[in-house]
């Protein structure tokens, strides 16, 4: 087996999840609220209502910051939080991310792309900094979530895959940074999101990838937001294998 990079206090991990009100962030927060090596989780989202509908079974585990992360306040709000409640902070799960702008390159404005960007990258840049030291203190764990069409070339969706790429990136400098933080990038693979339904019915893709998107659905080929998120919470709960420190990977390569 894999050697492994693990928090100092893995038995009681306290864990920021954003983009946390939906979709695979959504399934990760109920994995983690399930697992008994985990002592806090901070929820950071816009829409909040799924995570409320849950907090009264988990009230003293389950923290929830509603906002924008490209607000550098919730940011801070999200790591005071987790200090607060679990004086620690062990793993950073930055997982929101935006799949807009959507359609041929000629025709996505720059300031579609400046949004983008500041979304799916800038606001993960200032989360990793308000974390940074909170991180070292704890040898903690960066998990982002990536995407499979950031490593294959995709029409119509250049904006998004170029975000993503660039936190594989950034991922993969982490460890350099610092050896005492570990980082892993997972690809989730085409699942059954709000995200999956918009790109459908946006109407703006080529007609291959339109082609493509709507087989998925209509073929049963879309996975549940809980098989990736499975992948996620094992991490948290026994580390980051040494071998995969700084690498993306797809989800079932943790499993």
């Amino acid at each position: 087996m894999a050697e492994k990079v693990m928090p100092n206090h893995l038995m009681q991990s306290v864990s920021i999840v954003t983009g946390a009100g939906n979709g695979i962030g959504l399934a990760i927060v109920k994995k983690l609220l399930q697992a008994p090596t985990v002592s806090h989780v901070v929820a950071v989202d816009l829409k909040i209502e799924k995570l409320e509908s849950i907090q009264g079974d988990y009230a003293q585990k389950l923290h929830i910051v509603a906002g924008d992360v490209c607000q550098e306040n919730i940011n801070i709000q999200a790591v005071e939080m987790a200090i607060r409640h679990g004086s620690r902070l062990t793993t950073l799960i930055l997982n929101a991310a935006t799949y807009r702008p959507l359609g041929a390159f000629p025709t996505l404005s720059l300031e579609s792309w400046k949004h983008a960007f500041d979304v799916n990258f800038f606001s993960n840049i200032h989360m990793l900094q308000v974390a940074w030291h909170h991180l070292q203190e704890s040898s903690g764990s960066i998990i982002v979530t990536s995407s499979r069409v950031s490593q294959q070339p995709c029409e119509s969706w250049t904006c998004y895959a170029s975000s993503k790429a660039v936190l594989n990136y950034l991922c993969g400098c982490i460890p350099l940074e610092d050896s005492r933080i570990s980082s892993i990038a997972i690809t989730p693979g085409a699942v059954d999101t709000e995200m999956q339904t918009g790109l459908r019915e946006e109407g703006t893709a080529s007609p291959e990838l339109q082609k493509f998107l709507n087989a998925l659905k209509a073929e049963g080929r879309l996975l549940k937001p809980e098989e990736p998120a499975a992948a996620f919470a094992k991490l948290v709960e026994i580390g980051i294998p040494k071998d995969l420190n700084g690498q993306t990977i797809y989800w079932e390569d943790v499993l």
